[in-house]
């Protein structure tokens, strides 16, 4: 079985095509980049050269930069990121493929009036518009972007009293690989993923730091980032897909060796 996975190079892509491999599949790592060993070159802006690297694929995992990552091409905005995704699901459709996974967020639900989630509810649309056989991960908060060894404190724009879910990149590649080895169960599915719910202080607490939240003008990310009403995720159900499913602390206990 051949799977391409989007953004291999990156945590999320790279996770998966960890676990794809493990799981043995034949995996095609795609890169902008024509020095990365073993890549297969594919421009997301070029349906074309996308086709070409699906074709004879069984499955792909599309997932497209964060507006907000320094790593992003120059000129990268959320209407980039729509048309990168949406020219994804439409060279899988050409190119056949059987199975599309669509790393999306968990806050696309809806629209929301943040440009850099709703990028990702534009594709969602899009992709039920041309009925490509789909699954949909809506990770939650990254624990992997929470947690550094040196961090002197924790700043986010989290709101210290409010529970939020988080996920470790690590563990969405593992359930992606399981997503993608059972079609039947999972195609017209979407899972929010999470491995523990735990507020700002508690977060920092585990770490033995203090937490200060930062502020933002924008008022509708900050309106998302204030919230109380955090999706309904067992997390238990996913520990069940996948027994490795982290905790925070288990998290940390991993990063810290």
């Amino acid at each position: 079985m051949i799977a391409v996975v989007l953004g291999a190079t990156g945590k999320q892509g790279g996770a998966v095509a960890r676990h794809l491999v493990a799981a043995g599949w034949d995996v095609r790592a795609v890169t902008r980049n024509p020095a990365v060993p073993g890549g297969t070159v594919a421009d997301q802006d070029s349906p074309e050269s996308l086709a070409r690297a699906f074709t004879g694929a069984d499955a792909v995992f599309s997932v497209q930069p964060a507006p907000h990552d320094p790593r992003s091409p120059q000129g990268y905005s959320p209407a980039v990121e729509t048309r990168w995704g949406r020219n994804v699901a439409d060279a899988a459709q050409a190119a056949g493929v059987a199975h599309l996974v669509y790393a999306s967020l968990v806050e696309a639900v809806e629209e929301t009036g943040v440009a850099s989630f709703d990028s990702k509810w534009e594709v969602e649309r899009h992709i039920a518009a041309i009925g490509l056989p789909t699954t949909v991960l809506r990770p939650t908060t990254f624990m992997d972007g929470l947690y550094a060894p040196d961090l002197p404190k924790l700043t986010h724009l989290l709101h210290p009293s409010v529970r939020y879910h988080l996920i470790a990149v690590d563990d969405i590649g593992a359930i992606a690989a399981r997503v993608f080895a059972d079609p039947a169960r999972f195609i017209g599915s979407s899972l929010t993923l999470a491995g523990d719910l735990l507020t700002p202080v508690e977060i920092a607490g585990l770490m033995g730091l203090e937490y200060e939240q930062f502020q933002v003008d924008d008022p509708e990310l900050r309106k998302v980032f204030t919230s109380d009403a955090e999706p309904d995720v067992d997390i238990e159900a996913l520990r069940s897909l996948h027994p490795g499913l982290r905790s925070f602390a288990g998290f940390l206990s991993d990063a810290r060796g």
